[in-house]
């Protein structure tokens, strides 16, 4: 009877894997395998990393990006001339805490849009909010704002975001 009463506590405060696993743990409880402390710990760290992998699924899932790629995937070897060091660097967020942009140049095909990706899908994870979008995008969003009077509110938006990332920024030189 208690045992259900706990469960339907577990359910009402949204703790779906101590609910989940309570059974388990009680048995190894009263196996003596583990110390009652144990056992409270173990399920909360279960929920813990529920709940953080949830986050994360929902803030990449959020963020608009045209694919799901890691870092892991990318092909460093097909293209010598990018510096592994450096964007595993990048990886790490460093740029983000010291408030530094970051500009990708070169020739289609060589990661650009795989790297930022892979960068963008890290911060998501970390639950730095983060935002994708081609320019194209971009300034047909702000300019149907601009029409709309409504181009604060849609700046304002996208300075929410403590990672934008702008793909396919085109470079045209006259000659």
């Amino acid at each position: 009877m208690i045992y259900n009463q706990v469960i339907n506590n577990l359910e009402k405060l949204k703790l779906e894997k101590m609910s989940t696993y309570l059974s388990t743990y009680l048995d190894k409880f009263n196996k003596e395998e583990l110390s009652l402390l144990d056992a409270l710990f173990t399920l909360t760290e279960k929920e813990i990393e529920f709940k953080e992998q949830r986050a994360s699924e929902f803030n990449i899932r959020v963020a608009g990006f045209p694919f799901i790629r890691t870092l892991d995937e990318f092909d460093f070897d097909f293209q010598p001339s990018i510096n592994k060091k450096e964007i595993l660097d990048l990886a790490t967020l460093r740029f983000i805490e010291e408030k530094k942009n970051i500009l990708m140049l070169g020739s289609s095909g060589v990661g650009k849009t795989h790297i930022a990706t892979a960068i963008g899908i890290e911060a998501a994870k970390k639950r730095v909010s983060t935002y994708f979008i081609t320019c194209h995008d971009l300034i047909t969003k702000l300019t149907v704002a601009h029409s709309e009077n409504r181009l604060k509110d849609a700046l304002k938006t996208l300075n929410k975001y403590k990672l934008l990332i702008i793909d396919e920024i085109r470079i045209f030189t006259c000659r």
